[in-house]
């Protein structure tokens, strides 16, 4: 069964013929699923809508936000929600096209966990498709991913998989990087966006710099998610190798007779602090280096064998 997420904010307009679409597309396939919306928070009639629509089809579910908590609020909450083996998420302003649900699908048959999307043909403002570029740009090169397009939510994913994927803030323009961590069996398709039959777009200038102060967090994790020790490692180097060198000094100082240590109290003390600092830090590093193991090993290694290698006709 397929699980398809669709975050709305103020789609009253969409929403009927977006599930319309829906239907008769799945129809078509004969495939079965459930039709996930997630109300962000809307002013206008959009939950109204989505009770009528599930008070006629049972496999239309709606959750409602008090307040707008952001697209990647949304989509993790549909995910929680799903309970299918498949999961599909688009957005609900009908420039996703549905008729492409069943070229993801496809994709996900020949063994992938994840398959995103890339718009091969965008029509969108130059500050909208610029920083778009950059931020494709520079996260292919922090990710080593060859994806040509990170932004797009039109994505199709193994649920247990999605379930695993910690994202917050706006970070559902990067999953194919936090996925990354989990699978290297990533692969996109081409899609079309669709000109918008109602309402208008959501994104302002001022997603730029969200998407930015995003994009230097991610260098962060793709660094270091998997190996904390490192980082911390670096840092308790970078305090302890001076503190070590002062401390050396000094001792070496006093054996040959060259000073009174007490003559360099404030020396001392710096040189102490810093190897203890460091000691610290690096203990903190070890601590985290333990945990990210446990979690590793006990959720992750799912992902980091295919499927694909277990024949149940051999046993």
């Amino acid at each position: 069964m397929l699980s398809i997420i669709v975050p709305l904010f103020n789609e009253a307009e969409n929403v009927p013929l977006f599930i319309d679409r829906v239907r008769n597309v799945l129809a078509n396939e004969r495939l079965s699923y459930e039709l996930i919306l997630v109300d962000d928070g809307s002013k206008d009639l959009t939950f109204d809508l989505i009770k009528t629509e599930a008070a006629k089809d049972p496999r239309i579910k709606g959750i409602r936000f008090r307040r707008n908590n952001g697209q990647t609020a949304a989509i993790k909450a549909g995910i929680d929600a799903a309970k299918g083996d498949i999961c599909i998420t688009m957005d609900g302003d009908l420039q996703h096209d549905p008729a492409d649900i069943p070229k993801f699908i496809n994709k996900l048959n020949e063994g992938y966990d994840l398959v995103c999307s890339y718009r091969f043909q965008r029509n969108d403002a130059f500050t909208r498709r610029f920083p778009s570029k950059i931020a494709n740009f520079i996260g292919r090169k922090i990710s080593k991913l060859d994806l040509k397009d990170f932004g797009s939510t039109f994505r199709a994913y193994k649920t247990d998989l999605a379930k695993e994927i910690p994202i917050y803030g706006e970070m559902h323009r990067f999953i194919p990087i936090f996925v990354g961590t989990l699978t290297d069996s990533i692969t996109e398709i081409p899609i079309s966006l669709q000109p918008r039959v109602h309402g208008q777009s959501k994104y302002g200038i001022d997603r730029t710099f969200r998407v930015f102060s995003d994009l230097l967090f991610l260098v962060f994790f793709a660094s270091f998610f998997n190996r904390p020790i490192h980082i911390f490692g670096y840092i308790a180097i970078g305090l302890g190798t001076p503190g070590l060198l002062i401390l050396s000094w000094l001792s070496v100082s006093k054996v040959l007779g060259y000073i009174e240590i007490m003559n360099y109290g404030p020396l001392f003390m710096l040189g102490g602090m810093l190897c203890l600092v460091a000691g610290q830090i690096f203990v903190i590093g070890v601590v985290c280096e333990y945990l990210v193991r446990i979690y590793y090993n006990d959720k992750r290694r799912p992902y980091s064998i295919s499927e694909a290698t277990f024949d149940p006709d051999s046993q």
